[in-house]
């Protein structure tokens, strides 16, 4: 039974897997539980990982273990991990100011102007995320 709701996204990210050398990937969704990205390395299950999300403010940096892994296509794996660290609260907070900057891209493109998830972030973070806790401003 899923205790998270799953936010889909397409952030990048950078994960580090076992100690190998830091990749640059897309989250394909997000949970204050865990997240799921795509690879083009089989990294293995029970790997603990690293990563960086630049598009938080501020940046979150947390740890995780993949808890499985699925072939996409040749070179390309979907991999689930989940978050080992204990702070729920920033956790959550990061998920809902993704959530936040997908939905201000969302209304972007319907008046025409597309940016891309990493263009939106920063703009959405210059303009909103000092007033982040304040309700009604986002």
């Amino acid at each position: 039974m899923r205790t998270f709701i799953r936010h889909p996204t397409s952030i990048p990210i950078q994960v580090c897997a076992g100690g190998d050398e830091s990749a640059r990937v897309r989250v394909r969704n997000l949970s204050a539980g865990g997240l799921c990205f795509i690879t083009d390395k089989p990294v293995k299950v029970g790997t603990r990982v690293e990563f960086d999300i630049p598009i938080t403010s501020p940046d979150y940096h947390g740890s995780g273990v993949i808890v499985w892994r699925r072939e996409q296509a040749p070179d390309s794996y979907e991999v689930g991990v989940r978050f080992t660290s204990d702070d729920e609260f920033f956790r959550t907070r990061m998920v809902e100011q993704v959530c936040q900057i997908e939905d201000y891209r969302q209304r972007l493109a319907l008046k025409g102007r597309n940016l891309t998830s990493e263009e939106a972030a920063l703009e959405w973070i210059a303009r909103y995320s000092a007033q982040f806790d304040q309700p009604g401003i986002h």
